[in-house]
């Protein structure tokens, strides 16, 4: 549903406003204007189309709203989970599977899926549009309405779009979760009670299938509709698996042809919905455990293999352990300067060992920890990609700051002193430059998986921390051992 898309009256007509949530300004300094020259259409029942574009600019409630001419139609969205009005969603749904041959050959961009087209139900059908009539408003305006709007709004409209599909494939996807929802009123991919409030797990939950078939999300449903749903909600790796294809759009609109919800269903018996009911239940248990399973696996196979490879090498593991005890870095002889110094030095070189050698202390333990994840990373990659490999920072910037693929890591321009001393305890001062890749600044906005897909994609330059960091060293045994760090960033 998008509430930025509605009918308001302008010098004594009414007509049809997408509010773009901005003002005047920023409407012009965006350039909405041109937005005004995109073509939507409408699709009447009978397969005939017109154009419709919008006419003009209005301010209203402080916002710029861009106009056209009067759709009495209801928004597709929430006709479709309207369940005191399921024949007409269901024929709606129909409607707008109907509509897309017109798209096609029309060859006009809509915005995909139920969100943003307008449909004229039986109440407000009219000569001109008579009920079943279909408006796609322009692409431009519903994308502009929905970022108006939010990313609550934006993910609500996702629910009907695969991520992946394309043209047939596509449109039976879509049209099968109109009907899915319809049917079972809840959407099979964005059920009430949804709490994975993310994009990025609604799509992975499409590519691998993640709903609740239709035999028990409405129980008693005619069994030939129910294969064709479920075939065009299907993963593509389950198809390839069962050897089955998509179904055809003509596939689709036979299965449903025009009975009214009530003519899809069988009558069970208490015995039968109760066991429906109760496999209902440990489906989704079952589901849920086997999909979180199966995703924590594939967020952590490296990790999983290492611990694997950590348990079945346990032996071999304590024995080196117990020989590099006595070979392990260390601060013998070292200076409070020379400790720090060799902290910072053994950031390049990604020694996590030897900065672990010169700390004491979880307090001390920020940067060991970060260069282990970039270590960890970076070796994980040169597995991938032989020519990868970790550039110092020093030497990068000595050669001129060239554009790299790279990870550029390490510290420039440091430079120490003690502020002051204690019995046991030195309290010292460095100031330097952390080159480090973009990825691990907060701060820095990382590119999206459609940007970095593309041709011109470049990777974003290293980036520069400007640092001063306050160290408390103690005697540890026999050495000088950083106790605790206190960062402070410096203002370039």
């Amino acid at each position: 549903m998008i509430p930025r898309l509605y009918i308001f009256e302008l010098n004594g007509q009414e007509v049809l406003g997408f509010d773009t949530g901005l003002n005047a300004q920023a409407f012009a300094q965006a350039k909405m204007a041109q937005f005004i020259t995109q073509s939507g259409l409408i699709v009447h029942p009978s397969g005939k189309t017109e154009q419709w574009k919008a006419v003009g600019v209005e301010e209203r409630n402080g916002t710029m709203v861009i106009w056209g001419p009067y759709f009495s139609g209801e928004r597709l969205d929430s006709l479709l989970k309207d369940q005191d009005h399921k024949d007409e969603a269901l024929n709606a749904a129909r409607f707008w599977l109907r509509a897309q041959a017109a798209l096609i050959k029309e060859n006009i961009p809509f915005f995909p899926g139920a969100a943003g087209a307008l449909i004229v139900t039986g109440k407000q059908a009219t000569p001109d549009y008579t009920q079943g009539t279909i408006l796609f408003p322009p692409e431009r305006l519903i994308k502009r309405c929905l970022e108006a709007e939010g990313d609550e709004v934006i993910f609500a409209a996702q629910q009907w779009i695969h991520p992946d599909f394309k043209d047939e494939d596509a449109i039976v996807f879509s049209a099968a979760t109109m009907v899915y929802t319809v049917l079972s009123g809840d959407s099979p991919f964005l059920p009430r009670g949804y709490s994975k409030k993310d994009g990025d797990t609604l799509r992975q939950d499409m590519r691998e299938g993640v709903y609740i078939p239709l035999r028990l999300a409405t129980p008693g449903l005619d069994a030939r509709l129910a294969e064709v749903l479920n075939d065009a909600l299907e993963p593509v790796k389950k198809q390839q698996a069962t050897g089955k294809k998509r179904p055809l759009p003509d596939s689709l609109k036979e299965a449903l042809g025009n009975k009214k919800v009530a003519s899809f269903f069988n009558p069970l018996d208490e015995s039968e919905a109760e066991k429906i009911k109760t496999e209902l239940e440990q489906f989704i248990k079952s589901r849920d455990f086997t999909v979180k399973t199966r995703r924590f696996i594939v967020r952590n196979t490296t990790i999983l293999i290492i611990c694997l490879a950590a348990v079945l090498g346990g032996a071999l593991i304590v024995r080196g352990h117990l020989i590099r005890l006595a070979e392990r870095p260390n601060t013998l002889g070292m200076t409070p300067i020379e400790v720090i110094e060799t902290y910072y030095g053994a950031f390049e070189t990604l020694d996590h060992e030897l900065m672990q050698a010169c700390t004491t202390g979880r307090r001390a333990r920020m940067d060991v920890d970060m260069v282990v994840n970039l270590f960890v990373i970076t070796r994980n990659r040169m597995a991938y990609e032989p020519a990868f490999r970790v550039i110092s920072a020093q030497d990068w910037v000595d050669a001129g700051s060239f554009a790299t693929e790279n990870t550029v890591f390490g510290v420039t321009d440091i430079g120490t002193r003690i502020l002051r001393a204690e019995e046991e305890v030195y309290y010292l001062e460095a100031v330097y430059t952390l080159w480090m890749p973009a990825g691990f600044i907060e701060e820095i906005e990382l590119p999206s998986d459609e940007e970095i897909l593309r041709g011109d994609f470049v990777t974003p330059p290293p980036q520069a921390l400007h640092l001063r960091d306050e160290l408390r060293l103690i005697w540890v045994r026999d050495s000088w051992r950083i106790e605790e760090i206190t960062r402070f960033s410096i203002e370039n």
